[in-house]
């Protein structure tokens, strides 16, 4: 039996943040299991999910708090392990949009699938230049659980007809 522990990490970017805290996992024999990183602005941003032995659980928790300072912050949170039966009822999918950035995109789309009772499982969001123009175009993908109940002709008529609304292509995959 493994402890999970969240651990969201951020601070300015610079070289050598992921080494200082995977030695700190490293040296209380903890499994590095799952992360997301990111430069976002200027900043660095981390989130990553270890197990550890239940009696050096604590123990790592408060090493890696202890990394925090003024330039660096660091937050654990102890989690439960996923329920074996979370994808039951559950489609799993991908969503993609793509368009002309401004305000209220991501809202939007996120704003109807919560409607439809439709989980974020991971999401990505950036904005890149056009290739033509060099204007800014927002990018969006997007891991989804659908419910077996929601008609995926339905949702994918939703999308467009949200898409339409906002000037970017959706596109979803079942």
């Amino acid at each position: 039996m493994k402890t999970d522990l969240v651990v969201t990490i951020t601070c300015p970017d610079r070289p050598g943040i992921v080494e200082r805290i995977s030695e700190t996992v490293a040296g209380f024999s903890a499994n590095w299991e799952e992360s997301r990183m990111a430069r976002l602005g200027g900043d660095f941003a981390g989130i990553v999910k270890i197990s550890v032995s239940p009696e050096k659980a604590e123990a790592l928790a408060e090493t890696l708090r202890a990394l925090a300072d003024e330039t660096m912050t660091v937050v654990v949170k102890f989690t439960p392990p996923p329920a074996s039966d979370l994808l039951k009822g559950y489609l799993l999918g991908q969503l993609r949009v793509v368009g002309a950035d401004h305000d209220g995109i991501l809202y939007a789309v996120c704003r109807h699938l919560a409607g439809q009772g439709v989980n974020i499982e991971a999401l990505q969001t950036d904005l890149v230049p056009a290739p033509v123009t060099g204007a800014p175009l927002f990018q969006m993908e997007a891991q989804i659980k659908v419910p077996r109940r929601l008609s995926h002709a339905e949702l994918k008529a939703n999308l467009s007809r949200i898409g339409e609304e906002l000037g970017v292509d959706i596109e979803i995959g079942l």
